[in-house]
């Protein structure tokens, strides 16, 4: 799970508490919080340039460069990912309810172990179009 989120994001006030109770339902190893922390974007030029490289980093090493792609600079939500191929499987933010999150987990987890890479959400992940 990559949850983009920043001190100064309104939603993530709201959503992360949520996130927090949700993960509770989940052990360990069924799923790692990568947090993406954009903080700094709206600092100075060199701390914004940083932020973004450490972010972009962060998500190849989750073979994920994509979320940056779609969703750079954007805050206050998470993309469940597929662990193997990084694909995206499912979305959630602060419309959700913690149960609503819990399920979209349990979902997540038993699509990324059962369904073939590529085929785990026959629609498409359930996140917003991209952004860019």
């Amino acid at each position: 799970m990559v949850n983009l989120t920043a001190d100064w994001c309104v939603s993530c006030r709201v959503f992360e508490p949520k996130l927090s109770r949700a993960l509770e339902s989940v052990t360990g190893e069924d799923v790692e919080l990568v947090t993406i922390d954009l903080t700094h974007l709206r600092s100075g030029s060199e701390s914004r340039q940083a932020t973004i490289d450490a972010s972009k980093a962060l998500l190849s090493f989750h073979k994920a460069e994509y979320i940056w792609d779609w969703y750079g600079g954007y805050t206050g939500m998470a993309i469940l990912i597929a662990a193997d191929t990084g694909e995206p499987i499912s979305c959630v933010d602060k419309r959700h309810s913690i149960e609503m999150i819990e399920n979209r987990l349990a979902l997540a987890d038993v699509l990324a172990r059962r369904a073939a890479p590529g085929r785990r959400r026959p629609d498409g992940a359930d996140c917003p179009a991209p952004l860019r």
